[in-house]
This record gives C-alpha cells, sequence and structure tokens, in this order.
C-alpha cells in the first residue's frame, strides 16, 4: 500500500539554501523574516548569524537559511523568490518585503533535505 507521505516526497522536493539579507535598521529584522516567512514556497527562514556580528549605523546584514518547496529546478524557484523579495511592481500583488536593500543566495549551499 502506498503511504501518502511517499507520494508527496516523490512530488514535492524540498530544498535548504544560505542567503545575505542586508536590510535597513529602522526595520525590525525579525518583521523582515516574517515577511519572507510569507512568500509562496518558503517554509522556513532562520537567522544563522554569530553573536560577534558588528551592526553599521544605518544597514543590517543577516546570514539565514531558507528552507522552500518545489516541484521543478530549485535555481529557477530560489530566483523567483529573490524577485518576489526584491522587486515592487506597485500592483495588487505586490510582493516586495519592506526594509530589505539586497539580498543573495549562496548557491553553493543548495541541498535536498
Amino acid at each position: 500500500m502506498i503511504k501518502l507521505t511517499d507520494i508527496l516526497t516523490e512530488i514535492l522536493n524540498t530544498y535548504q539554501v544560505d542567503a545575505y539579507l542586508l536590510t535597513d535598521t529602522e526595520y525590525n529584522i525579525t518583521d523582515v523574516l516574517d515577511q519572507i516567512r510569507a512568500i509562496r514556497k518558503i517554509t522556513i527562514v532562520r537567522n544563522i548569524t554569530p553573536e560577534d556580528y558588528i551592526q553599521k549605523p544605518d544597514v543590517e546584514y543577516t546570514l539565514v537559511t531558507i528552507k522552500f518547496i518545489t516541484r521543478e529546478d530549485p535555481k529557477s524557484d530560489m530566483e523567483k523568490i529573490k524577485q518576489d523579495i526584491l522587486t515592487s511592481d506597485m500592483s495588487k500583488t505586490d510582493l516586495r518585503v519592506p526594509g530589505v536593500k539586497l539580498f543573495k543566495f549562496k548557491p553553493e549551499t543548495v541541498k535536498r533535505l
């Protein structure tokens, strides 16, 4: 008998990747990460910035781990996620995350879970 979890595992693939995030210090990093968690296909966003990190006056650097689900190539989904975080088309479906100045994946850290 086929289990539902086996079927879902075949259809959906879960990946993990690290990313650099540069944010405006006027925005709370917890709120920014919550906004990123709300983006389609993302399941988990975890802050992994070292505790000895020094924040600059107007910019905060954060290293995060993102887990996401895809049915396709993970690299194409990573590009779509990046666009959703950074791009604002000022339309009804505007998905830009407020406070984010720069977002960059570390492609060498992509791994299937």
